[in-house]
C-alpha cells in the first residue's frame, strides 16, 4: 500500500491535467481595497477504490493560492 496524498493511507492515482482555466476571484472590501485571488492547481489524485455517498470518485488536490491586493488611492499615497 502506498502513502496517499499528504501522508494519508491508501492508494491514489495521479490524474493528468489536460486543460486548465484558472479564473481569478475579485473581492472589494469595505475600505475599498481590492483583493484578487487565483487558485493554482498543482496536482490531482483519485483515491483508488473509494466513492462518495453519491457513488462518485473521491479526489484530493494539491493547490496554492496566488493573491494580490490593491490599496485605495488615498491609502497608497505617501504621507
Amino acid at each position: 500500500m502506498n502513502d496517499g496524498v499528504n501522508g494519508s493511507k491508501g492508494n491514489t492515482t495521479e490524474i493528468e491535467m489536460v486543460e486548465a482555466k484558472e479564473a481569478r476571484s475579485v473581492h472589494r472590501l469595505s475600505d475599498r481595497t481590492i483583493l484578487r485571488i487565483k487558485p493554482v492547481m498543482i496536482a490531482v489524485f483519485r483515491a483508488d477504490g473509494e466513492q462518495s455517498a453519491a457513488s462518485e470518485p473521491v479526489y484530493s488536490i494539491i493547490s496554492t493560492p496566488i493573491s494580490a491586493a490593491g490599496a485605495p488611492a488615498a491609502a497608497a499615497r505617501p504621507c
